[in-house]
C-alpha cells in the first residue's frame, strides 16, 4: 500500500484559489499603476487596493465560471 498516493484535494484547492486571487489581483494592479505613471495620474493607495480586491474577486468568479463549464463537459 502507497501512503504517498493520497491526495490532498482540499489542500490544492486552496491553494489555486489563492493563486488565482494573487495573481489576477497583482497583475491588474500593476497593469494599472504603470499605465498611471505613464498618463502621469496621482491615485491613492486606497484606490490601488480597491482595484486589487475587485480584480481579484472578478478572477475568481471568472476561473469558477471556467472550472464549472469544465465539469459540466465533462458529463
Amino acid at each position: 500500500m502507497l501512503s504517498s498516493a493520497n491526495i490532498d484535494f482540499s489542500g490544492i484547492l486552496i491553494d489555486l484559489i489563492t493563486i488565482v486571487f494573487f495573481g489576477f489581483g497583482t497583475v491588474y494592479t500593476l497593469a494599472l499603476g504603470i499605465i498611471h505613471i505613464v498618463r502621469k495620474k496621482t491615485r491613492t493607495v486606497g484606490y490601488y487596493l480597491l482595484s486589487f480586491l475587485l480584480s481579484s474577486l472578478i478572477g475568481l468568479a471568472i476561473a469558477g465560471l471556467m472550472a464549472f463549464l469544465w465539469v459540466l463537459s465533462l458529463q
